[in-house]
């Protein structure tokens, strides 16, 4: 939805040298490109941006975090729809709410709710990407007991796609690994390569996105909030009202005798899922909405794996013998309404169709040199502030010596 802001991207990669300073003549830009580069590589070639190529590159991203997600939830397309869904319980409670004319709280600039994997795909295919994909890897190592150390160098490798996702799927890392080492020891060669290594492979981009000039904004969601009791009311309709719904799912599929998966892993993404909307980090609180996209991936493929683990005329059978877990199930299922009215809105309003529905043109596209530049781009489109969150820092480390800038002509 915000894809002047990518075009721009794209136009910025093909029309300067690398790595990019922003403006021209200003320390590297701190920001994770690592969606762009390959497109834009091409485009160096060509001398051109191709819309095809993104579309390919794009797809083939896409195609891979979802047989992940498909191999992972034994072969069922149907689950993996509903697992991208996820997340988006509150809405349709809001929107029951709203029929029957109930506000449950009132909108404020920094809201605290998390979106559904389908709805982030809309505004950032660069982080729906590498979630996708670790949050399917990261399943296949829960469902079948393997080692969590496999999952650090994937990580570090998203970090220059997706910075929030990758540094959430970091931290359940590390503390599904404290976990496991607690039982048992690993040895040091073992502790090394899985793990050392990659963190040590992340510490040149964790420099470049150290040299920024002044952090994110940062800190208690609590402190950028003046309405203490419209703050819980927002944090109850969208968090709590969810995570109710992801524990009762998960307790009535154990109720029906339905297979599962580790207790541990789920209670962990339980607790951060209630933790992360406390926290506010960037602007629009970046780390809830982006950071909260694996999280939910994992959730629920945890959740919809033990009604693909056998035959849906079984799974039924077994649920019909409690009408009430039949119903919580069906609520797990409320979601991909919402879904599918994206997807039809999509399919509807398009590049594609504005070609034989000229009368009713509700899609223009933008060129990809609309703007001078990237920073002119976001300084007109969005802000000053929203210019300069890219800027790098003259005196950072990396600046001084992994990327110095280039020794003037005299």
């Amino acid at each position: 939805m915000d894809h002047w802001c990518h075009n721009a991207k794209f136009q910025e990669l093909l029309q300067n040298d690398w790595p990019l300073r922003f403006p021209v003549g200003r320390p590297v830009m701190a920001y994770y490109f690592g969606y762009y580069l390959v497109p834009a590589a091409f485009f160096k070639l060509t001398g051109s941006i191709s819309a095809a190529i993104i579309l390919i590159w794009t797809s083939l991203g896409i195609t891979l975090g979802l047989l992940w997600i498909y191999i992972s939830l034994n072969r069922k397309w149907w689950a993996v729809f509903l697992v991208l869904c996820v997340g988006d319980f509150p809405r349709v409670f809001k929107g029951i709410a709203a029929h029957w004319s109930v506000q449950l709280y009132r909108y404020e600039e920094i809201g605290v709710e998390h979106w559904s994997n389908l709805e982030n795909l809309f505004w950032a295919p660069n982080q729906f990407i590498p979630s996708l994909i670790l949050g399917g890897m990261l399943f296949h190592v829960i469902r079948f007991r393997l080692d969590y150390a496999w999952l650090c160098f994937p990580t570090v490798l998203a970090l220059w796609w997706a910075v929030f996702p990758a540094f959430v799927m970091g931290l359940i890392t590390a503390l599904l690994l404290g976990f496991r080492w607690m039982r048992r020891r690993i040895s040091f060669c073992e502790f090394f390569e899985r793990v050392l290594l990659p963190v040590i492979a992340a510490v040149p981009v964790l420099l470049l996105f150290q040299s920024h000039p002044h952090p994110p904004e940062h800190g208690p969601i609590w402190e950028f909030r003046s309405d203490a009791g419209n703050l819980l009311r927002e944090y109850l309709a969208n968090t709590v009202t969810d995570v109710l719904l992801f524990v009762i799912v998960f307790l009535a599929a154990r109720r029906a005798g339905l297979p599962g998966i580790a207790t541990v892993p789920f209670l962990l993404l339980i607790c951060i899922t209630l933790l992360f909307p406390l926290i506010r980090v960037g602007k629009v609180n970046d780390m809830l909405l982006r950071g909260m996209m694996p999280v939910l991936i994992v959730i629920g493929c945890c959740l919809l794996y033990p009604f693909t683990s056998q035959p849906l005329p079984k799974v039924f059978a077994a649920l019909r013998a409690n009408m009430t877990c039949m119903a919580i199930v069906l609520a797990l299922a409320l979601p991909a309404v919402v879904g599918l009215g994206r997807l039809s809105r999509a399919a509807r309003f398009n590049r594609i169709t504005a070609l034989w529905d000229t009368a009713d043109l509700k899609f223009v596209p933008m060129p990809y040199d609309a703007y001078p530049s990237l920073y002119e781009t976001l300084r007109k489109r969005w802000s000053q502030q929203e210019a300069e969150q890219y800027l790098g820092k003259p005196d950072s480390f990396y600046e001084k010596y992994i990327a110095p800038p280039p020794a003037k002509k005299p």
